[in-house]
């Protein structure tokens, strides 16, 4: 039965440990509210010029950083 409960309990500390980090824009003093501002603003402006979908993601980024945001784990 022990052996049951220590290997069991080994399963689930390495589950743990294998999980992915978590990215997300942050910027003090900025609610989750402003946030989505900026990205539904940044999004919509690389859309509106037809930005070729493999550049997208980099823009996006740059448009949060000139917001004030910086792209950081958040776990």
């Amino acid at each position: 039965m022990f052996k049951v409960f220590t290997a069991t309990a080994a399963l689930i500390l390495i589950a743990g440990c294998g999980t992915p980090a978590k990215y997300d824009f942050v910027k003090d003093g900025a609610s989750s509210f402003d946030k989505q501002n900026a990205v539904a603003e940044c999004s919509y402006q690389i859309k509106l010029n037809k930005i070729p979908a493999a550049e997208q993601r980099n823009l996006l980024t740059l448009c949060m950083q000139g917001k004030g945001y910086r792209y950081r784990q958040i776990n």
